[in-house]
């Protein structure tokens, strides 16, 4: 079984890095490039780290559903975890859900 996180567009994660990043190196300028970058870094050093899946939303298909796009594109099976981060912009609030592939993959039961 494997845990994929669904992570924001990589700059609005690099967005967040950078804030948080600011607060203990006061006065760096980060532009795009370094954002991007820094959330190309996170995400490298997590998964070496970790038997875990970052993907981030600007990967997945415009308009396909999450569950269909890592099965897809990122091998994702039946049982794996899937760990959806949402956030909002620089002063937005983060949101996390947690749940399994095969419970978004299964088709809407029909009513009798």
């Amino acid at each position: 079984m494997s845990t994929f996180y669904v992570l924001p567009p990589r700059p609005l994660f690099g967005d967040r890095l950078t804030t948080f990043l600011q607060t203990l190196l006061p006065g760096l300028d980060w532009d795009m490039g370094a954002r991007t970058g820094l959330a190309d870094a996170v995400a490298d050093v997590a998964v070496s780290e970790t038997d875990a899946f970052l993907v981030f939303r600007d990967d997945l298909p415009a308009g396909e559903r999450v569950a269909r796009a890592l099965v897809d594109g990122f091998g994702a099976e039946e049982d794996d975890e899937v760990i959806e981060v949402r956030a909002g912009g620089r002063a937005g609030e983060t949101g996390v859900q947690r749940w399994r592939i095969g419970d978004r993959l299964a088709p809407p039961s029909i009513a009798a």
